[in-house]
């Protein structure tokens, strides 16, 4: 388990990028956090010449946080079947009482062979 601290700033609220009118911790933020604690999770369970994109998010977000809360995404080991990584993620307020909670699912690609493809769509 590795752990990702966050301070809220006005940027991270839901009023700021459109996704509700408070000035709380956006959803979208939150996951973009957790997602980013999983891919630097999943570097390390991976060749040195691929990487990894995200596929699916399950994420449930049950408390909000104001602007200069601290949050910190618990982000566990990666379960890996060698194509997809899965991890699991808790994100925490200063209180210690979860505010979030989910997975984060990674697949494991070769870069080049992965942007290639995405060219050709253009």
């Amino acid at each position: 388990m590795r752990q990702f601290q966050h301070t809220v700033t006005p940027d991270n609220t839901a009023a700021s990028v459109g996704s509700g009118d408070l000035e709380v911790l956006a959803t979208p933020v939150l996951i973009t956090w957790c997602e980013n604690a999983a891919f630097t999770m999943c570097k390390s369970s991976i060749a040195a010449d691929r990487t990894t994109v995200g596929t699916m998010v399950k994420f449930e977000h049950v408390k909000g946080s104001p602007v200069d809360a601290v949050v910190t995404v618990n982000c566990a080991e990666p379960i890996n079947d060698g194509r997809r990584l899965v991890c699991h993620v808790t994100v925490i307020d200063s209180e210690g009482e979860e505010i979030a909670r989910g997975e984060v699912h990674r697949a494991v690609v070769d870069p080049e062979r992965f942007m290639s493809k995405c060219q050709r769509l253009v």
